[in-house]
């Protein structure tokens, strides 16, 4: 038992020397002088207590807890400066991140992940935030912000497309795309896969009046008449709903799940 932890204990000094590079299976034997199995317990006794974190378990490859935890925070920090600097942009691609940290691609997915799920970062496809960022706008953008968010909801349709929005907005699609963005990121709208947009508070209400009216099934002439919408809208909303786990598509109607 005590050789076990001795060589626990080498395995963990070797890898917190490594910092991020981290260590593969083929330099840990040349300390110790283990075979695969013996020197996978070893690191999956030391992860089980907090110590490091197996990336890969053949060939293994770990990388210390403490190195993910300095690059975590060294993310943290460069997002922060980043943000302050260019409060229009999203946030940082990957690729940026990349090349930014020396460390290895899976080691920088594993911190990133981390701050992800510790809802510290926000990510949007290939794109990583701060989870409290939010884009600042000049104000006659923010203006034009407002007016949108007053489309997707007012009126008799409370769901446009994008060309519904460019007969009514001077601005070329690529800025009248980034400003659409923007309020999905606040969490204004939704977007369907058909490019369909729905004003966020609008849709809670929508899926309120699905999942209260006390049945199991739902007709694409139900759904019409409970949200006034037409054919045109109504078909795109029901397959958000589907997206979204609310109902499921059984034949030509819908089970509300």
């Amino acid at each position: 038992m005590e050789k076990k932890s001795d060589d626990a204990a080498i395995l963990l000094k070797l890898t917190c020397e490594k910092k991020l590079k981290g260590v593969r299976e083929i330099e840990a034997k040349i300390v110790l002088p283990l075979d695969h199995d013996e020197i996978m317990g070893l690191a999956q006794k030391l992860e089980g207590e907090g110590k490091l974190r197996i990336l890969s378990f053949s060939p293994l490859f770990v990388v210390s807890r403490e190195s993910v935890d300095f690059l975590g925070r060294k993310i943290l920090h460069y997002l922060s400066e980043f943000h302050k600097k260019n409060p229009k942009e999203k946030g940082v691609t990957l690729d940026r991140l990349k090349k930014r940290f020396d460390a290895p691609t899976k080691v920088l997915f594993l911190a990133l992940k981390a701050l992800v799920h510790e809802k510290r970062l926000k990510q949007d496809g290939r794109v990583f935030l701060l989870a409290d960022f939010e884009r600042q706008l000049p104000p006659r953008e923010e203006r034009l912000l407002r007016q949108l968010e007053e489309i997707c909801f007012g009126g008799d349709l409370h769901t446009v497309c994008l060309k519904d929005i460019q007969e009514r907005f001077h601005v070329i699609p690529q800025k009248l795309q980034s400003m659409l963005d923007i309020l999905i990121e606040r969490k204004k709208v939704v977007r369907s896969t058909e490019d369909f947009f729905i004003h966020a508070r609008w849709l809670d209400e929508i899926i309120g009046k699905v999942r209260g009216l006390g049945k199991k099934e739902l007709t694409v002439a139900d759904f019409k008449a409970m949200t006034g919408l037409s054919r045109k809208y109504a078909i795109p909303l029901l397959e958000l709903l589907d997206e979204m786990g609310v109902t499921r598509r059984t034949g030509p109607g819908r089970e509300i799940l």
